[in-house]
């Protein structure tokens, strides 16, 4: 699938399941509408989550208990949900640290497209583009420099190029 067409999928999801606030607190009424059961399972190795379907046809999502971060374990379930919202076929529906490169990419296409529809669901950019902008334009150059994690002046100042390209648009 394209970048657009996965971003199309998450969006209908969004328009039919949240109307507003983020998609992290919906998805329970998200996984109860479609019929996903939810586990969180205890383990300690690499393992982050799985889609997969019951020998009945029944779909879960399964999650490593062990995944303090909140953002980490709200990506995981967004990224289990990209497999079903995208129909994926898994073999192997398991998603593993190792399957993330250091870059953040996934090594093989179904994990990256999951990976894209879990950022989409989570940071739509029709919210995220205008509360950036907005933030861009309105915040004080201290709030935006940690906003933005500018260390320098010289860096900041290449920030400003930036900002002043963003909000021509």
């Amino acid at each position: 699938m394209t970048n657009e067409q996965i971003k199309i999928k998450a969006d209908e999801v969004l328009n039919k399941y949240v109307q507003r606030g983020g998609a992290y607190k919906k998805f329970d009424s998200i996984m109860s509408a479609e019929n996903i059961k939810f586990k969180l399972l205890e383990t300690q190795d690499n393992f982050l989550g799985i889609f997969t379907h019951a020998n009945s046809g029944q779909a879960y999502i399964m999650v490593n208990d062990n995944i303090k971060n909140e953002g980490r374990r709200h990506f995981t379930i967004a990224h289990e949900l990209g497999h079903y919202f995208l129909c994926h076929e898994l073999t192997n529906g398991q998603c593993l640290d190792t399957n993330i490169l250091e870059d953040g990419t996934a090594i093989d296409a179904i994990e990256r497209e999951a990976n894209y529809f879990a950022s989409c669901l989570l940071m739509p950019e029709s919210k995220i583009k205008p509360a950036f902008l907005s933030m861009l334009q309105h915040s004080r150059k201290a709030k935006i420099k940690t906003f933005l994690y500018v260390q320098n002046n010289y860096t900041w100042g290449i920030w400003c190029g930036f900002k002043d390209d963003l909000l021509k648009r």
